[in-house]
């Protein structure tokens, strides 16, 4: 679980001097082995596990749920191509239509062979009952967008007409993207939280779950699937939790291990990817940093965030756990730096390690050196609560690294690290952290509405919806993020997402770390096809799975 998963970013940066392997190109760029056999069983690694499988709440939370299952099993209205483009979902006819600007409407056609497992048609009423989930659904973990559809018009079955009460930009995140469309036949209620927990028993892509437990789950072919495009070639894909790095590397390494897998990237792991494993590297819509929780000190105060900032050296960070795969320090608030315009690299591009400065922060705020030499104000030391998943190693090596620079500083850090499933899907939606060392993932719209504005930090009020885990609340942001969803127009777009990036360097809402890299690794004495095409997608390594087959 790389990280709260409905982040919307813009991807795909081309990062220079990154090592890959393969064993040879295919017409489209993939790498193949040679021809694939028809059918077979293979066994893929699952980097983090999820607790849950709903794809409303919490638990859609957990990328890994998307990589796995979601996007195996749900249809989507548009996704995304190998080279993060939006394009329509199996499930429609042809492009979504903007068919009014005011109001403002678009029109999802559905391809009229597309059908649910059971032979059901996925309908304009799948759409509508998936707008409703989303805004009924107790806990769920986003309404962005959602909350802005007006009507549904479903009196063409084929047709879903969405008008909105504003015109709102993101609009292709909207039933796909990264998020999926739900079955209403399937559902006595709109309120699917209590659903889907511990399985999917419908499908409406190239696969269907036959079981998911806390040791695997088994997808087998789904023999209604109507896009011969993406019809599988193998009969079955299991995947099994290998939550550890050095478990996951070692289970490609062995004969009788896993086929596949979709790694972080961590110190040395391109010196463990030999021959027969081949393996690419490239780089998404994946931005790693520091997440501060502001609702609980200290790290509710501005100087204490930002001292921190000061006091950390981010480019020897990225340097120490990257090494020949490094991609540099990230210095814009939120979006990947080369591709669009959206990347404003003088947000956080001014920072250097300056403990002086920090110190300055410090002092002004009230805070001052005890006899042991720690920060201290009132009686209290300026200790820090530290989250991220136990037995990463990236990121326990990040840990281990800044509280050395520090030691001599002042600040200390008490680390309690968790497993992935804890910590995104009950501990930050209940705010129940103290700074956060994590992922987000998104797509190629550059809109943040979803993890900054206000209405989304998790509440009672709201049961618990929403991404805005640093419980950072500014009204002016909130104007903002909404004109910046209603402009069509890119200039104007553009400077709106600039404003946003200025705020959030201003109150150091978060402390960008680095871009990070994807890897995709394989044994090619089993998998042939275009197995590494999605390396740099936000939809993960296995996107497209339904292509590889067994070496024949």
């Amino acid at each position: 679980m790389r990280s709260p998963h409905r982040r919307r970013l813009v991807a795909l940066l081309m990062l220079l001097g990154l090592v890959a392997a393969a064993c040879g190109s295919d017409d489209d760029g993939g790498v193949s082995g040679g021809p694939a056999a028809e059918g077979g069983n293979a066994v893929f690694g699952a980097e983090q596990w999820p607790e849950c499988l709903n794809a409303i709440t919490s638990c859609f939370n957990a990328s890994w749920a998307s990589w796995s299952i979601f996007q195996h099993v749900l249809p989507q209205a548009m996704t995304l191509d190998k080279d993060s483009n939006y394009v329509p979902g199996a499930m429609l006819d042809g492009e979504p239509e903007i068919t009014s600007e005011d109001p403002f409407t678009v029109t999802f056609n559905i391809d009229p062979d597309a059908v649910w497992d059971d032979g059901t048609a996925i309908t304009s009423a799948d759409i509508e009952f998936t707008w409703r989930a989303h805004l009924e659904t107790e806990g769920a973990i986003t309404t962005t967008g959602y909350d802005v559809i007006d009507t549904i018009d479903t009196s063409d079955p084929k047709a879903a007409v969405v008008t909105f009460t504003e015109i709102y930009a993101p609009w292709r995140d909207l039933f796909g993207g990264i998020d999926y469309v739900l079955p209403a036949h399937l559902f006595e209620s709109a309120n699917v939280a209590a659903e889907m927990n511990d399985m999917i028993a419908f499908s409406g892509g190239p696969w269907v779950l036959q079981s998911w437990s806390d040791t695997e789950a088994v997808l087998v072919r789904n023999a209604a699937y109507w896009d011969e495009d993406r019809i599988p070639v193998l009969d079955q894909v299991t995947f099994i939790p290998l939550e550890d790095t050095d478990t996951e590397l070692s289970s490609l390494q062995s004969p009788d291990g896993v086929s596949a897998i979709f790694p972080q990237a961590s110190p040395g792991i391109e010196q463990r990817l030999n021959d027969p494993i081949a393996f690419e590297v490239g780089a998404g819509a994946v931005l790693e940093g520091l997440w501060p929780n502001h609702s609980e000190p200290p790290l509710d105060e501005k100087a204490v965030r930002e001292a921190l900032l000061y006091a950390i050296d981010r480019p020897a960070i990225a340097e120490a756990v990257f090494g020949g795969i490094n991609p540099g320090t990230l210095d814009c608030a939120g979006w990947a730096p080369a591709i669009g315009p959206w990347c404003d690299e003088s947000d956080f591009g001014d920072v250097e390690q300056d403990l002086d400065l920090a110190a300055e922060l410090l002092t002004d705020a009230g805070w001052a050196l005890n006899g042991a030499g720690n920060w201290e104000k009132d009686g209290t030391e300026l200790v820090i609560t530290w989250n991220t998943v136990a037995g990463n190693v990236r990121r326990e090596t990040v840990q281990e690294i800044v509280q050395e620079q520090v030691r001599e500083f002042g600040i200390q850090f008490d680390i309690q690290n968790y497993d992935a499933g804890e910590l995104f899907q009950n501990r930050l939606p209940e705010l129940n952290f103290g700074m956060g060392l994590y992922a987000q993932v998104g797509t190629p719209d550059p809109s943040v509405t979803a993890i900054y504005k206000s209405d989304q930090i998790p509440s009672e009020e709201n049961s618990k919806a929403g991404q805005n885990f640093t419980a950072y609340p500014n009204a002016d942001l909130d104007a903002i993020l909404d004109a910046s969803d209603r402009a069509a127009d890119l200039d104007e777009r553009l400077d709106l997402i600039n404003q946003v990036g200025d705020i959030i360097r201003e109150d150091v809402v978060w402390i960008p770390l680095y871009p990070l890299p994807n890897v995709t690794a394989w044994r090619t004495d089993v998998l042939t096809g275009p197995i590494p095409d999605f390396v740099s997608s936000p939809l993960g390594g296995f996107a497209n799975m339904y292509d590889w087959g067994l070496v024949a």
